[in-house]
């Protein structure tokens, strides 16, 4: 009986010592097991790299200087701790040219599991882009009305744990190319022309094809005589170009005869002078084509009008006998005048009125009219008679003195205007003054 008790208790006292060394296996092996789970969960699942995503592309603002635009970008924090703002730095590329580079460092933090949104501000100069990617210039010369463009992101964070960590981003775009300002429809033709001069005017189309307004080009104009400069001048004060518009332009040049007989003394005997125009456009205030120059060359023939030659053709008395009439108190004198106009031009004109005043001997005879109108040809002379009756007494007694002295040398004065037309065009009715002295007999 003692002895199978003996023989439990020694049973149990070793199965307890065994218990206890497997327990203490079990608790070693746990906190084995513990320790490499968090360890493994700080890495691997409690810290994790920040999430980069487009949120928006936009252009800003377009002007005839450069494109501004905005990239923003959505970074998400998947961590249960703040994390560090990173440091961004970013380029542009245009063409696989890197344009503009640029960085943002802001100090903040990024909140746990939240996201925040980084903006990336960006200016294209047109006259950066352009001097340094001449093929950009040429296509936009050529018709391109845009171009893309890459915008790559690099964002570094310090991150617990993970250490430093540089995520990189790219996105793509488009901007509108600046377009050369485009010239059309130019013409040169007479405004006005009389015996002084002629006024030619000078239209043309300037095409604005940009989305934006455009200041005016500085628009100088060369008009040449015979292939020698003769007047010069610029326009002045014109309006800007709107978007997506066509403007009309329009150049006055006025000609006078007597400067033009100064420089040019062959042209007195021609008809007509040949002329050039030449128009250069400067864009210097557009700083993307301010090495840029544009000409436009157009000929033309401009008439040079000659004044008609007026000439007064002497005083007939007409009725002989004068004495009879003043003695039986008839003051009635009949006269006969003439004048001669000469056509000195290429086409024909019209000489609408012809008014005159004859003073002869310091008294005033006559002061009347031409009755109707008369054509003169081409490089031709027309005489014009006119019969005029005296009534007056006194001035009929006067001139039967001058008779019946049969004095020579009697001085006159005859002076009036002619007012010519013609078909020409630009040629509207023109008064041509003249004045005819000499002397006369009767």
């Amino acid at each position: 009986m003692k002895m199978r008790r003996l023989r439990r208790f020694l049973s149990f006292s070793c199965s307890k010592g065994s218990l206890v060394k497997k327990t203490k296996v079990f608790i070693a092996l746990a906190i084995s097991a513990s320790l490499c789970t968090c360890e493994s969960l700080s890495v691997g699942s409690l810290m994790k790299e920040p999430v980069l995503s487009l949120n928006s592309m936009e252009l800003t603002g377009v002007t005839f200087t450069g494109v501004d635009g905005m990239c923003t970008i959505n970074v998400e924090n998947p961590n249960h701790i703040d994390i560090p703002f990173p440091h961004i730095e970013w380029d542009l590329s245009i063409a696989s040219v890197r344009l503009i580079t640029g960085a943002i460092d802001t100090g903040m933090s990024i909140k746990a599991r939240r996201s925040t949104i980084i903006e990336v501000p960006f200016h294209v100069d047109y006259a950066d882009l352009y001097n340094t990617i001449a093929s950009v210039k040429d296509a936009s010369k050529n018709g391109a009305q845009e171009t893309g463009f890459k915008l790559g992101v690099t964002a570094a964070f310090t991150l617990p744990v993970l250490g430093e960590k540089k995520l990189p981003f790219e996105a793509e775009g488009t901007i509108p190319l600046l377009r050369m300002v485009k010239f059309s429809d130019m013409a040169l033709s007479i405004a006005a022309i009389d015996f002084t001069g002629v006024t030619l005017t000078c239209s043309l189309t300037v095409e604005n094809p940009n989305a934006f307004e455009l200041p005016v080009p500085d628009m100088e104009w060369d008009y040449a005589i015979n292939a020698n400069s003769f007047i010069r001048g610029r326009v002045e004060n014109a309006a800007p170009l709107a978007a997506h518009s066509d403007s009309a332009v329009v150049l006055v040049i006025n000609i006078q005869y007597t400067e033009l007989y100064k420089s040019f003394h062959t042209l007195l005997a021609a008809g007509e002078a040949d002329g050039a125009l030449a128009l250069t456009f400067g864009l210097t205030a557009i700083p993307a084509f301010a090495g840029d120059v544009l000409s436009l060359d157009l000929a033309n023939t401009i008439p040079l009008l000659k004044p008609p030659s007026i000439r007064f053709t002497g005083i007939t008395v007409k009725n002989v006998n004068i004495f009879e009439g003043l003695l039986a108190g008839n003051s009635k004198i009949d006269l006969a005048i003439g004048f001669e106009v000469e056509n000195k031009n290429a086409f024909a004109m019209t000489l609408d009125s012809l008014a005159y005043t004859l003073t002869v001997n310091g008294s005033e005879w006559i002061d009347g009219a031409a009755p109707d109108k008369t054509v003169i040809g081409a490089n031709r002379k027309v005489t014009i008679p006119l019969n005029v009756t005296i009534t007056t007494l006194s001035l009929a007694r006067e001139i039967g003195a001058l008779v019946a002295s049969r004095t020579t040398n009697v001085p006159y004065v005859c002076e009036g205007g002619v007012t010519i037309a013609s078909d020409f065009p630009g040629m509207k009715p023109v008064i041509v003054p003249f004045n005819s002295t000499g002397v006369t007999r009767f």
